[in-house]
């Protein structure tokens, strides 16, 4: 009954409240294909977790948990119910439109992405040793991959899955098996698992895996420890299929082994073979201690055409070792090894695509006692050939890993090609380095990194790269409709969508003869983020500001260029301010502005001029305890977006957006 109440009547009462959000009360799109989408949220507090850590889900500490009800409690011990709703709405009024993308009014239910809204878990433990679990949902990660057909079933249709658990203790090890259901994991960084950066960001726009609860923890978790409490999707990847996980006591050892589908290969189209069906990895880990580690890991993605014959058309292999060593004076962590990607439209290929490429990344962390600061150095190498759509870095080099079931180049996590990249981001096809660190002097907290990459080869066709638009990411995202079927869209077909951001593309005329790029790309960003908390009236009141300086250009440099020399500078500056109004409400605050600039060898207008372009946002919103569990998130912003050298590149309105979080 309470759910019934919390799907049916909150949803109908907080669209009627959205209409408050705009400046005038808008009209139904017919051509705004914005529907509810949902998709699985694996809940750290699962009644039936294996109990060794063996599936490393590093980001998910600590979250709030669903109320568990037992259920036919004098019938079947250790029935359980739980989950939790998130309604999120949000109505838009475009002043000016971004050429023939999008309308000027929409009203959405659902974010316009495959994030949660509603979870059903149900479970019980008919054995000692056995477990089982039903969840309920009305998509999940898999349905952003469609497969053909996919359009005559129907957009949106009930999900429903089981996963079955199965553990036992020996005097070998302790042993457990899971079966069916979708689950979060991260192995290592060049395996499977998604990048987290530095928690660097503004904290005004929440994301769909923050949690609900102490709405004052948020922002005092984030100005004390760098970081904000996620739910298990959080620097994780869905997977779904067959895991075993072995833990051997004597020998202080973990096994993993797992069989099955990523989520960028939850359908296959059998008619083309462009993209790997089905995934199998290996991980072994050593335990020295708490601390310290090494693993042996391999993951292998691939399509059989032929299941007789086991003919593997297309395939990319990885293996890898990853280790940490910690003492009191330095940390020294990173991951090593080689992949290779193998297609029939690469075999024979001039530029060896074909043959295998390494992957390094390295991890040094040194305390502040001995250079007063703590210091973290990185130092990362990529090679063309190492490639995967499921790892922490990005594919620059083979089209392929990237090209959905929609039509080659439809971009569905990132964009292909080489980009301008934030600190911490990784690419095949490139080597670099980076330095990082966090100290506090006073009430002030500051947050610093430097990095600097090149590409390690030149390619052919190479003459592109793509940059974000951070200021309005999320406006940005769905302005031409719902992610993620947007490559080529505006009034120039340059600009693009990914999950919960957008980009654009960048055509150079700095080639050879050929038409082919001629140089190599050298890419710098910095970011200075400075937080700060005081108390006005008894109240906390907290500061976070962040700016990022990010250049592209044909040379390298150590540091960023402000000048004509790079291909593109982009800046981004932030700004949140958050007051604790009362234990139960707190008042957000936001400022945002974004310059980009190009020089000659990027698209010219007829004048020979290339971008000039400027984006801000101011935003206010309020954080609302309606009790532990429930909690009412409400945001407004106004947005504009213009090129002062292409006339047509230009939109602006604002935005209003609900969000209501319950657990039960």
């Amino acid at each position: 009954m309470l759910i019934r109440i919390y799907s049916k009547s909150w949803p109908l009462v907080l669209f009627c409240l959205s209409l408050f959000f705009t400046q005038e009360a808008f009209a139904n799109d017919p051509h705004n294909d914005s529907i509810p989408k949902i998709s699985l949220i694996r809940l750290k507090s699962y009644l039936f977790k294996p109990a060794t850590n063996l599936v490393r889900n590093d980001a998910a500490d600590s979250i709030i948990k669903p109320v568990q009800t037992s259920l036919f409690k004098n019938f079947l011990s250790g029935l359980n119910l739980g989950g939790y709703y998130r309604g999120y709405f949000y109505s838009r009024k475009m002043d000016e439109t971004y050429g023939v993308s999008g309308t000027k009014k929409v009203i959405n239910v659902g974010d316009g992405y495959y994030d949660p809204t509603l979870f059903l878990y149900v479970g019980g433990a008919p054995t000692p040793n056995t477990s089982f679990g039903a969840e309920v949902i009305v998509a999940n990660p898999f349905t952003l991959y469609r497969g053909p057909g996919y359009y005559n079933n129907g957009d949106v249709n009930p999900y429903f899955t089981t996963v079955l658990r199965g553990g036992i203790s020996t005097a070998l090890g302790d042993f457990n098996v899971i079966a069916g259901g979708i689950e979060w994991m991260r192995l290592t960084p060049f395996t499977f698992g998604d990048n987290v950066r530095f928690n660097r960001f503004s904290t005004f726009e929440r994301r769909p895996w923050d949690p609900v609860g102490n709405i004052k923890t948020r922002y005092a978790s984030y100005y004390y420890e760098g970081n904000i409490s996620q739910d298990t999707r959080f620097g994780t990847q869905a997977f779904k299929g067959f895991m075993l996980n072995g833990f051997f006591k004597k020998i202080n050892t973990n096994l993993d082994v797992f069989y099955g589908k990523t989520a960028p290969n939850g359908g296959i189209d059998r008619e083309k073979v462009v993209q790997p069906s089905q995934n199998l990895g290996v991980r072994i880990k050593k335990n020295i201690d708490q601390d310290n580690f090494y693993s042996l890991n391999t993951f292998n993605s691939f399509n059989k055409s032929d299941s007789i014959k086991s003919k593997k058309d297309v395939q990319w292999n990885i293996v890898t070792s990853e280790f940490q060593f910690k003492n009191s004076n330095i940390t020294i962590a990173g991951e090593v090894g080689a992949g290779i990607y193998i297609s029939p439209n690469y075999q024979n290929n001039p530029e060896k695509l074909e043959s295998w490429s390494e992957g390094i990344i390295l991890d040094v962390t040194v305390p502040k006692k001995f250079l007063f600061i703590p210091l973290t150095f990185r130092y990362f190498q990529i090679g063309k050939n190492f490639t995967s759509n499921v790892a922490t870095f990005n594919n620059t080099t083979i089209s392929e890993v990237n090209t959905g079931f929609n039509g080659n180049g439809t971009p569905l996590n990132q964009p292909f090609g080489a980009s301008l990249d934030n600190v911490g981001d990784l690419a095949n096809n490139r080597r670099g380095g980076a330095l990082n660190t966090t100290f506090k002097i006073s009430k002030f907290v500051f947050s610093l990194g430097t990095q600097v990459s090149g590409e390690m080869e030149v390619t052919k066709g190479g003459n592109f790269f793509t940059y974000g638009h951070r200021i309005n990411n999320l406006v940005w995202s769905r302005l031409p409709g719902v992610y993620p079927f947007y490559n080529k869209f505006g009034p120039n077909n340059r600009a693009g969508t990914f999950y919960r951001g957008a980009y654009e593309s960048v055509q150079l005329s700095d080639v050879n003869a050929e038409g082919n790029n001629q140089h190599h790309k050298f890419f710098n960003a910095v970011d200075v983020q400075v937080k700060y908390k005081m108390s006005l009236f008894e109240k906390d009141l907290y500061f976070n500001y962040l700016s990022t300086y990010s250049s592209v250009q044909n040379q390298f440099s150590a540091f960023t260029k402000f000048d004509d020399q790079a291909y593109v500078r982009a800046n981004y500056q932030e700004l949140d301010v958050n007051y604790q109004l009362h234990k139960s409400l707190i008042l957000a605050l936001y400022g945002g502005l974004e310059t980009i600039k190009g020089n000659k060898y990027t698209d010219l207008n007829k004048e020979g001029k290339g971008r000039n372009q400027i984006g801000n946002a101011l935003g206010v919103g309020f954080d609302i305890a309606l009790s532990s569990q429930t909690t009412l998130f409400l945001r407004q912003r106004w947005f504009s977006f213009k090129d002062n050298n292409f006339e047509t590149e230009k939109f602006s309105g604002n935005e209003g957006t609900i969000e209501l979080k319950i657990f039960f």
